[in-house]
């Protein structure tokens, strides 16, 4: 079948039987009823819950899947393919899937129209197992497992030529011209004082005026650099329910070489609570640099470690300093995950005093981009 489905209403009989046949064996498949889920959560996407129906007995048939798609609404897609987003997806799925080294999803087909930029996902419906509800923040013991799952993959991948031969998986950050970014940088910072948007977020506030400088330099790639996920919160991870499941990692949109510890400053301050954080957050960074050495990374030491953590802050900071006018924030629970994404990276930029490192890093960011380069070329820290 040439013709794939691009939301859920498109969605077949014939072309679900088709699509899942390595699944489905000898069972027949009747019908099916999909309903619409992630709302809130699947900013770049559309999410269904696919409930399938059979003739007679469905042996291992599974009983539901999970149907992903591009966004409809066209902008949103089009920020997408500025970033290669559902490219990404396809690819991790089609040429790493469950070689990652960690607990993801089945893919069960997978197809992507370049004209369009649209795609389809069949992947294992992982519940009952269950995401934690991002907006409370998770429990200590899955963010344990987290920090666990990704310091393995971190290791499994650690400055790795095979990541370099895939071209979805290159640097996510682009070449945009440092005048436009810092373009689109100073009209947010303009929607911020119009709109009050940071009233509540202070140090944000306070911190964002210090980002300009950073606008003069070409951001150099990362070094060390790993398989990232990219989107590393509590929404992307599922964890067993009371009824069952399984821990598992989904939504690999961003995933890609990056900075290893980009992913872990992004859980510590989006998917923790504040009070969590501030309890646990010593405990995890440490628990992750030691399970780093265990796997056999080298030459990375924990300072150097505290210090990119720190960095990544900034990194943070900038991120959600800049428009973010085409992601869809409208719903209820947008908006409050959005708040407790300002509140807790808000504190954390005051525990970490990051003020300090801001004044200084536009001094000393030259030279940290040539020990960059020079230690890819001559080798730094290896696995």
């Amino acid at each position: 079948m040439t013709n794939i489905p691009l939301v859920a209403d498109d969605l077949t009989v014939d072309w679900l039987q088709f699509a899942l046949d390595d699944q489905l064996g000898d069972a027949k498949l009747t019908g099916f009823t999909p309903s619409i889920i992630g709302v809130g959560e699947g900013f770049m996407g559309q999410l269904a819950r696919v409930n399938l129906e059979y003739e007679g007995e469905a042996g291992s048939a599974p009983p539901s899947i999970i149907a992903k798609f591009a966004a409809t609404k066209q902008e949103t897609r089009d920020m997408a393919g500025d970033q290669n987003l559902y490219q990404r997806e396809i690819g991790f799925y089609r040429d790493i899937g469950t070689d990652v080294g960690v607990p993801i999803a089945d893919c069960y087909y997978l197809a992507y129209r370049e004209e369009t930029n649209q795609f389809v996902l069949l992947l294992e419906d992982l519940a009952p197992g269950e995401p934690s509800d991002q907006v409370i923040g998770t429990d200590k013991e899955t963010s344990r497992q987290v920090i666990e799952h990704f310091a393995k993959l971190h290791a499994q991948w650690w400055n790795s030529d095979r990541l370099e031969q895939y071209d979805w998986a290159q640097w996510i950050i682009k070449s945009m011209p440092m005048e436009q970014a810092l373009a689109m940088f100073q009209e947010s910072v303009k929607q911020v004082e119009e709109t009050g948007k940071f009233d509540a977020y202070p140090e944000m506030k306070r911190l964002m005026y210090l980002l300009p400088p950073l606008f003069k330099f070409d951001p150099a790639p990362p070094y060390p650099f790993t398989l990232t996920h990219g989107d590393l919160r509590s929404d992307n991870i599922i964890k067993p329910s009371a009824e069952g499941g399984r821990f598992a990692i989904i939504d690999w949109q961003l995933s890609g070489i990056g900075d290893p510890v980009n992913d872990i400053a992004r859980w510590m301050t989006q998917s923790i609570s504040i009070e969590d954080r501030k309890e646990t957050e010593q405990e995890l960074l440490k628990l992750y640099h030691d399970r780093l050495v265990e796997y056999g990374v080298m030459g990375y030491s924990y300072n150097k470690f505290i210090n990119d953590y720190k960095t990544n802050l900034i990194v943070i900071l900038l991120m959600f300093s800049m428009p973010m006018d085409n992601v869809d924030t409208s719903s209820d629970r947008a908006q409050a995950l959005f708040h407790q994404f300002y509140s807790r990276l808000d504190a954390a930029l005051v525990d970490w005093d990051i003020e300090k490192n801001m004044k200084i890093l536009p001094y000393i960011y030259p030279f940290i981009k040539l020990m960059l380069i020079l230690k890819k070329t001559f080798g730094g820290t290896r696995k």
